[in-house]
């Protein structure tokens, strides 16, 4: 009976499949985790429970499905960062969680959900099937906006200001700024807040501005001469506009008759043909910005005269006024026009914009003139002229995907494509070229680049694209293998570089089901891993539906949601005689099987329990038909009633009361805008704190959290508490407690478990082997809270922990003596459980074991 010291102290590999379970002889069974929900790995092996989110604001209550939106974030300056939510027929605004503006489209939801984007210097441009022609999404300065007075902390304006709670602001003078401090100056984009209605303060970001951090002082008088402000507000969506279109020969049919142009150079030149075009092609007006090439010469296409005339204007002189011959000629159409089709996929690379797809070329891809994103003309042929190109590899490669990253990558249906690997120097017409690179298709995803790799992903599968600078090309692998579990049905991804921790780079993917799956990577120290995460509350439930980032370290999420809305109160009565263990109520119509929340109202007096009802308190329904059903004290004792039928938890009510009503609080879907934070491990958190500070009990948090049971932080403390009619309670032992600063949100359930032990003498598994554990050490970091098989962890002697002190993290070690038999194999291994509003980070596991 050898005995071991035995550890497992890497979880970088994540949660694993099943079917490792048994796979000890490989490195992914020491470095993964059996069970790892809401759990995030980290670069240096430890797992710890995930990030929770910040409530940021409802959206619009037309949004009924996510397949009905498009999410992104639009970077319009290094401080501020725009969330929009594109939903049909309008676009939502939000900057730092805050609606700025609502913008009308004629958009509808399949236009919507299938929008493609790039940003262009200070445009969000969209491309799209059935959109049309890409639009550009911009915002500008409205109308200026005098100072008139000036306090020590704010500005009056002569004229209302904008009614979005902070927005971006410049300003211009004609003598002197009033004296601030940090000095405002011409040319600046600050962030101002509305305290009134011609009143603002300023602030050197929308963050601040958000939660009045680092307010401008003022330290002078209004200055001298005339100084405006001007608000940036005003937001237009149209059409892009292009200076010119590329071309494409479509159709043909003019190899026998012969171009006579009328002139050697010019515009207005007309070109005379000697017959009509050979069917399907017909010369009219789809050529207006088309070109002719021939006799030496290149003409852009400026109108269409008749079916044998049309007018250019020359930009390289034909060689001679003589009869060029069609075969030797090219007459072309726009490629892009209403007749034949618009580019549905856009992206930039090297201060080109990029477009691709349009439905008469699938697999057409172009490149702009370099720092003119609306000149995609391609006569010339120089340095700096656009680029077309048709990917081919034997099929017929519809283009899905643009990803700009060391190259220009070009997803399809068949492969992904790169532009020249092995070329340091910028790409031009007369060197690109799109070669394939791997046979491995992006299915319905916008591939992802970070951490030196592009992620695809493929039906379930997940590959990285691995840049290779010795052989200046990309190698392919899978990386979902190992936790296949994780990946189902993908419908949104985004990468996401989490700043406040070394190292981190993630791929958020969000499933058909709601769930998210984080794939965690570090390529230069073998981290590579996959972790489920849910989205729970106590009464309903929430998925997560689309992600977006940006790269100062931020992420945000639509979630759906159900909450619960009171409907109108509705008389109750008994049948006699009492007791009774039902309520009749018209046309109530409860579930059956489902419970609902109920309240009770009264104008005399509530029916008699044991124990008593009472206003303002939750209670749950079972229907019996549509006017009658019974009470239950809590969710769970009515699902139990429901489980086996024997209504035995069921309130009995002894006596009627008198004029009492109840108040069905069923549940109704809406759509969360929520960011990522650290700052606290709860998920949809309502943050309080007001400035300045003010101390309350009770902290109205509108619907989100009625008849749900939510976990809570109150100036360093943790709380439990129901929401109730649109307000949480921090209460301690039944008595009020007051605090300054607040979260409130659902708590992250989160759930660990470590792989069975394997230690493997003499390179043998022994993990069907029996052995036998003497003790089990925990090392944990940063931690509060949590259990370990329903054992409260606890890292602190009690002599340590300050009575009326909010708990601090710890870090230490927790020993448990296991007095099991042998054969642990059969009694799986250590459960981790923690659901506090706090963190916990396990760094490693070690046994003493007995083989």
């Amino acid at each position: 009976m050898p005995y071991q010291l035995w550890s497992q102290d890497n979880f970088s590999k994540g949660e694993l499949s099943p079917y490792m379970y048994a796979r000890a002889q490989v490195a992914q069974y020491y470095d993964g985790l059996k069970t790892a929900q809401n759990v995030l790995t980290y670069p240096t092996g430890a797992a710890g429970t995930r990030f929770g989110t910040l409530y940021q604001s409802t959206l619009n209550a037309a949004i009924t499905s996510f397949n009905q939106i498009f999410f992104q974030t639009f970077q319009w300056l290094d401080n501020a960062v725009y969330q929009l939510v594109f939903r049909p027929l309008a676009i939502d605004i939000y900057l730092e969680g805050l609606l700025e503006a609502t913008v009308v489209t004629t958009l509808d939801a399949v236009d919507v959900y299938n929008l493609d984007y790039t940003v262009l210097v200070q445009a969000f441009r969209v491309a799209g099937q059935g959109i049309g022609k890409p639009k550009d999404l911009k915002v500008a300065a409205g109308a200026g906006n005098v100072i008139l007075t000036v306090g020590t902390d704010s500005f009056t304006l002569t004229n209302p200001v904008d009614t979005a709670l902070i927005f971006p602001v410049s300003f211009t003078k004609t003598l002197t700024f009033p004296t601030t401090n940090p000095q405002i100056k011409p040319g600046i984009v600050y962030f101002a807040r509305r305290i009134g209605a011609s009143q603002v303060e300023l602030y050197d970001t929308a963050y601040d501005a958000k939660f009045q951090l680092n307010k401008f002082t003022i330290t002078a008088a209004t200055g001298t001469g005339v100084n405006t402000m001007y608000t940036f507000n005003t937001w237009t969506f149209t059409n892009a506009v292009f200076q010119n279109l590329p071309i494409y020969d479509f159709d043909g049919g003019y190899d026998n008759i012969t171009f006579t142009p009328g002139a050697l150079t010019g515009s207005g030149v007309t070109i005379t043909l000697s017959g009509i075009l050979t069917a399907p092609a017909t010369l009219d007006s789809k050529y207006i910005g088309g070109a002719f090439f021939g006799g030496g010469g290149t003409a852009r296409i400026t109108a269409v005269t008749d079916t044998t005339h049309f007018v250019v204007s020359i930009q390289d002189p034909f060689d001679a006024l003589t009869p060029i011959q069609g075969s030797l000629s090219l007459l072309a159409e726009p490629a892009w026009s209403d007749v034949r089709g618009w580019p549905q996929k856009c992206s930039s690379y090297q201060n080109r914009a990029l477009f691709a797809n349009t439905a008469s070329l699938p697999n057409g891809f172009w490149a702009s003139v370099v720092n003119d994103y609306a000149d995609f003309g391609d006569l010339t042929g120089d340095d700096d002229d656009a680029i077309f190109w048709l990917p081919s590899s034997n099929d017929i490669n519809f283009i899905r995907f643009i990803v700009p990253f060391r190259s220009i990558t070009i997803h399809t249906n068949s492969g992904i494509y790169s532009s020249p690997l092995s070329e340091i120097a910028a790409i031009t017409p007369s060197t690109f070229t799109l070669q394939l690179q791997d046979s491995t298709p992006a299915d319905v995803l916008q591939p992802q680049a970070i951490d030196n790799q592009i992620i695809v992903i493929s039906g379930n599968d997940v590959h990285t694209m691995v840049w290779d600078g010795i052989n200046n090309a990309y190698t392919s692998n899978i990386v979902s293998i190992a936790s296949e579990q994780t990946i189902r049905d993908p419908v949104d991804e985004a990468a996401f570089a989490d700043l406040s921790r070394a190292g981190s780079r993630y791929v958020m993917i969000i499933n058909a089901n709601g769930t998210l799956a984080v794939y965690q990577t570090l390529i230069a120290e073998n981290v590579s891993g996959f972790t489920p995460h849910i989205l729970e509350q106590s009464y309903g439930s929430a998925q997560f539906r689309q992600v977006a980032s940006n790269f100062d370290g931020r992420c945000w999420f639509v979630n759906q949601r159900q909450i619960a809305s009171a409907l109108a109160a509705v008389n109750i009565s008994f049948s006699l005689p009492l007791p009774s263990n039902q309520i009749t109520a018209t046309a109530t119509n409860f579930s059956t099987t489902i419970p609902t929340a109920i309240t009770f109202t009264t104008t005399g007096t509530l029916p008699i329990t044991t124990p008593p009802l009472a206003v303002l308190t939750y209670y749950w329904a079972i229907g019996i038909d549509p006017n009658t059903f019974r009470v239950y004290l809590s969710q769970e004792d009515a699902l139990a009633d429901v489980a086996d039928s024997a209504d035995s938890l069921a309130l009995v009510f002894s006596a009627a009361g008198s004029n009492s009503k109840v108040v069905a609080w069923p549940l109704a879907t809406i759509f969360t805008l929520e960011e990522l934070t650290q700052d606290v491990h709860l998920d949809c958190a309502f943050y309080y704190k007001t400035v300045p500070p003010v101390a309350t009990d009770t902290v109205t948090t509108g619907a989100l959290f009625n008849a749900q049971a939510v976990k809570m932080v109150g100036d360093g403390f943790g709380f439990d508490a129901i929401g109730v009619n649109n307000t949480v309670t921090f209460e301690a032992h039944g008595d009020p407690v007051q605090v300054t600063e607040a979260y409130i949100g659902f708590p992250i359930n989160m759930l660990m478990e470590a792989m069975p032990i394997s230690p493997p003498p003499n390179q043998l598994t022994s993990l069907t082997k029996p052995t036998h554990i003497r003790t089990v050490r925990f090392m944990f970091n940063n931690t509060i809270g949590g259990t370990i098989n329903g054992v409260p962890i606890a890292l602190r002697p009690f002599d340590e922990v300050d009575i009326g002190e909010p708990p601090l993290p710890k870090k230490g070690v927790f020993e448990m003596s296991i007095m099991k038999g042998w054969d642990d194999f059969n009694n799986p291994t250590f459960t981790i459980e923690h659901n506090d509003p706090f963190d916990l980070q396990l760094i490693g596991i070690f046994y003493s074991v007995d083989v």
